[in-house]
């Protein structure tokens, strides 16, 4: 046989583990992403608010004995929280409403500051994923290995699901640390054992769906800034929908239907319009994952839509590529 005459030959060395082969996608996207100045100053700066929840927990655990605390403690939870009551059982039991307090602390971290983080994130991240391997045609050089659309999906997802565990998760479970390095004892373990496993649940809800959508988007489309408008676009206008909904819905007369009192009527309009806005459908989920959502029954649609979305979106990202490899 000549020697340039070699022809096709079956790899006989050994090969990754399968369940291994998304890391090495990810590790490859981190890297590039990783690059960037910006994204780097944005990861400190995403860091910065987990300062106002720290203090309240701070504030919180010292309440019993000093008063400034105790003030402050009451202060709070009577204002932005509109919880009085759970006000005057902090002063007088706290060791009853530690729980409760934890955990809406560390929703509210969840809902407002990193939850904008996240959608700043996820759209300069994810956009640029996908579609610039379908632009550069360098999805040919990744599947030139045993590597499968699912694997591929499953690393590129990844990417996001790491930054987004950096400034969501791991601050999270870091507020809980500070909570029980400032209690009296370690005692209170065993009252907010459960905390952990409610962020990581919550941290599920939030990162899953989001990656999804976007990186849908980016699976759709060779122009990155195409599928970031339509991430931005999705957020913006959800959330304006859904206040301008409820807003008319609060001015609207009030009315009695099937002997149900007003407030129930208003509250069922309000989760039928939360549909709408992907803000407050994960904000909805997110508060029954910590236990402050009482509705189950409301919560289920938000449920049933995350999970739609995830599939869906995921589904379409796997279509489009082997598509692709079909060409």
């Amino acid at each position: 046989m000549p020697v340039h005459d070699l022809g096709y030959r079956n790899w006989e060395g050994s090969r990754t583990a399968r369940i291994l082969r998304p890391i090495f996608v990810a590790r490859s996207g981190a890297s590039l992403v990783w690059r960037r100045r910006w994204l780097r100053m944005m990861l400190m700066l995403a860091w910065l608010p987990i300062i106002v929840p720290a203090f309240g927990i701070f504030a919180f655990e010292y309440s019993a004995t000093e008063p400034e605390m105790r003030q402050v403690v009451v202060q709070v939870l009577s204002g932005p929280f509109q919880r009085p009551d759970l006000a005057q059982q902090a002063i007088s039991d706290p060791a009853e409403v530690r729980h409760e307090v934890w955990t809406m602390l560390i929703l509210t971290f969840f809902r407002y500051p990193q939850l904008s983080a996240m959608v700043l994130l996820v759209g300069l991240i994810a956009p640029m994923l996908v579609s610039y391997d379908l632009r550069s045609k360098a999805y040919l050089l990744y599947f030139s290995r045993p590597l499968s659309p699912t694997e591929y999906i499953l690393g590129k997802a990844a990417v996001v699901w790491f930054f987004l565990g950096m400034i969501v998760t791991i601050p999270a479970l870091l507020l809980y640390v500070i909570g029980i390095l400032l209690s009296p004892d370690l005692s209170v373990i065993g009252e907010t054992w459960d905390i952990p496993l409610r962020i990581l649940g919550a941290s599920v809800v939030l990162l899953v769906p989001t990656t999804a959508v976007a990186t849908c988007y980016s699976s759709s489309t060779s122009e990155s800034r195409y599928a970031s408008f339509a991430w931005f676009a999705t957020w913006i206008l959800g959330f304006v929908a859904y206040q301008f909904l409820t807003f008319m819905n609060v001015r609207r007369p009030p009315r009695r239907r099937r002997g149900r009192p007003d407030w129930q009527d208003l509250d069922i309009d309000f989760d039928r319009y939360r549909l709408l806005s992907p803000y407050h459908t994960l904000g909805k989920v997110e508060s029954w994952v910590f236990g402050l959502d009482p509705t189950e029954g409301s919560v289920w649609p938000a449920i049933c839509l995350l999970f739609i979305i995830t599939v869906v979106g995921f589904w379409i990202v796997r279509r489009r590529i082997i598509a692709r490899l079909s060409v």
